[in-house]
């Protein structure tokens, strides 16, 4: 949590804690949600891009940092670093997105996804990060209208 609370996981909380209660806008001739949804299988090539740019366009919002350090090659310190992990992790455990789509999609090489989503992956035995992550993901498969989690292959 050390590095998600300079990254504005206060305000994320503060923000979010009724998420379930806004009406988020969702247009549905949105080209990222339209490659994401209409989809059979993972998007791929610019179709990645696209998804990868809209979840970080999502993501900087929601921890408050910037959309453009997040796409950067540049690690940016620890705070930015976690935050592009959670989105490197979303994208292929809740999109569904093939780790090598996912790594196009955020200018990365698959060995730095895979390190990402594992690392996540064991950081969500702590209570407070997990819950963070798991709002993350509700909202993310309210914006790319995915429906609940039961409804999303698990991509793993």
């Amino acid at each position: 949590m050390q590095g998600l609370e300079h990254a504005g996981a206060i305000q994320f909380r503060r923000v979010f804690a009724e998420a379930d209660e806004v009406d988020w806008p969702c247009p549905e001739d949105h080209d990222v949600t339209h490659a994401c949804s209409t989809l059979a299988g993972s998007p791929a090539g610019e179709e990645a891009v696209a998804v990868c740019d809209g979840l970080i366009d999502l993501i900087a919002v929601l921890f408050s940092v910037s959309g453009r350090h997040l796409r950067s090659p540049k690690r940016h310190g620890r705070a930015i670093a976690r935050v592009r992990q959670i989105g490197m992790y979303i994208a292929h455990t809740t999109l569904g997105m093939r780790m090598v789509d996912v790594a196009t999609g955020f200018g990365r090489n698959k060995s730095t996804v895979m390190y990402a989503c594992h690392l996540v992956e064991d950081m969500r035995d702590d209570l407070e990060f997990n819950q963070i992550v798991a709002r993350v993901e509700q909202i993310v498969r309210a914006a790319f209208h995915l429906g609940t989690s039961r409804d999303v292959g698990n991509g793993r």
